[in-house]
């Protein structure tokens, strides 16, 4: 039984420091970085460099709000970055670090939404699915997995043509009974690859840390 409970518990640190190592950084949201300055949409979040939960470089995304709505914070100006767009086509997975307010929610998930011309047939804007919930670390800064793979529309998967410019938007989802104004950061976008090797890579290294324990 503890051998079991030792192997389990080896393979997911296996995993998380695989995943964290295999991970391609997107945006730090640093001054002078493509895409900044963010705008709000809809209109009434404001979005600002923030010095509240870097998780890496100096600054972060610093998002508020008034009042529970959808929406959030996106890049004013579209990228022609065909090498990020690779990054997210070979990725099933995107993560992304949230500090979240001192604050009691409902419920609170994020996603991304990915803007290009016709970027899915008769359509220039596809969603990824939600991410886990966020509204039990109210006043901690979390890693949130937002799945590529499978999109709200139904669509296959997110997929940027590289040789046309796109964009994108972090869409918040919550609701609170206290009062605004709600602040949210985000940092440290990054792509993660597809997770059955990571997961094999874990496996591995779990039962290759078992042999030893045994020996």
């Amino acid at each position: 039984m503890k051998s079991a409970l030792f192997c389990a518990a080896a393979v997911f640190v296996v995993m998380v420091c695989v995943t964290s190592a295999q991970a391609q950084l997107l945006f730090s949201y640093e001054a002078g970085e493509t895409g900044m300055p963010y705008v709000g949409n809809p209109a009434l979040y404001t979005v600002t460099p923030g010095a509240t939960g870097v998780t890496n470089g100096l600054t972060s995304l610093q998002v508020s709000v008034p009042v529970p709505a959808f929406g959030g914070p996106t890049n004013a100006t579209r990228f022609t970055d065909a090498a990020r767009a690779n990054l997210i086509n070979s990725s099933d997975f995107l993560a992304i670090d949230m500090t979240v307010p001192n604050i009691a929610f409902g419920f609170g998930n994020i996603d991304l939404t990915f803007f290009q011309t016709n970027i899915r047939p008769g359509f220039d804007a596809d969603e990824t699915r939600f991410s886990p919930t966020f509204a039990a670390s109210s006043g901690s800064t979390v890693t949130l997995i937002i799945p590529t793979t499978t999109t709200q529309f139904g669509t296959p998967r997110i997929h940027l043509d590289p040789t046309q410019p796109w964009a994108y938007q972090i869409d918040m989802s919550f609701n609170s009974a206290a009062n605004g104004p709600f602040v949210f950061q985000f940092d440290n976008l990054r792509a993660i690859p597809e997770p059955a090797t990571l997961s094999c890579c874990a496996l591995a290294g779990g039962l290759a840390l078992l042999r030893r324990r045994r020996a």
